[in-house]
């Protein structure tokens, strides 16, 4: 073997292990990418549904308060022809929640913000309402604002029903229908029984420029950036799980 062939074989072996660790480099560079983005995707995902938690009023350690309230508009748009009906959503100390209005004497225009004093529609907590209603008409209104549900409905009728029943005890006057005597009489056979516990009036404390709502216990709706938030954790999550498995 010539000393050219020994140098040849030689530089090849160079050539070879320099490969073979260029090889180990790209593979652990890779690999701690990999670690890196799994860490990544955790650590976005865990950030958000953290942010994303529920945070409920707790209306109970409200009671005999004023608090500053924004009213949002409608955004289903029901309406009875006249009036916006069913379910909006309320904002108390950047907390948002839907809400019915029980209140046919005053306007408003929306959206608007002003105080008003949370009361409980407990007969052991509650303390009087100034549009003048009795706790018992007070939780016959409540027990008619279950008829709307959770969310908006997208149900005109059937919600202009159960509006005009509950506005009735305020001034509406309206003319009972079919739907609103089979609300009433839903409610009637039932109001005495229900648990109001999670039920609070949210009063008007002045008058014009004030409209008086009740909550919907069932009802609190985590804000839109928190579901934004949650979404697009889960969203990278998922996508980078499926590169994963694909590969």
């Amino acid at each position: 073997m010539t000393k050219s062939s020994v140098e040849h074989l030689s530089f090849r072996a160079v050539n070879v292990q320099a490969a073979l660790r260029m090889v180990r480099y790209i593979y652990d560079l890779r690999n701690l990418r990999n670690h890196m983005k799994s860490f990544l995707c955790f650590f976005v995902l865990l950030t958000n549904v953290m942010l994303c938690q529920a945070s409920p009023i707790n209306f109970a350690s409200l009671v005999g308060q004023q608090v500053a309230l924004t009213v949002e508009p409608y955004a289903s748009g029901e309406n009875n022809g006249t009036y916006y009906v069913g379910v909006t959503e309320g904002i108390i100390d950047g907390q948002t929640f839907y809400m019915f209005c029980d209140d046919f004497s005053d306007e408003i225009t929306v959206p608007s913000t002003y105080n008003v004093t949370v009361v409980s529609l407990m007969a052991s907590g509650f303390t009087g309402d100034k549009l003048g209603l009795s706790l018992t008409q007070l939780q016959q209104q409540a027990t008619l604002g279950v008829n709307f549900g959770t969310t908006p409905s997208g149900n005109a009728s059937a919600d202009s029903d159960t509006q005009q029943a509950i506005w009735n005890y305020t001034g509406g006057n309206y003319t009972p229908d079919s739907g609103m005597l089979a609300d009433t009489a839903l409610m009637e056979a039932t109001y005495q029984n229900a648990n109001y516990s999670g039920t609070y009036l949210l009063d008007i404390t002045a008058e014009p420029g004030q409209q008086a709502f009740m909550t919907d216990p069932s009802a609190s709706t985590p804000e839109p950036v928190s579901l934004m938030l949650l979404g697009s954790g889960l969203l990278i999550l998922g996508l980078y799980g499926r590169r994963r498995s694909t590969r």
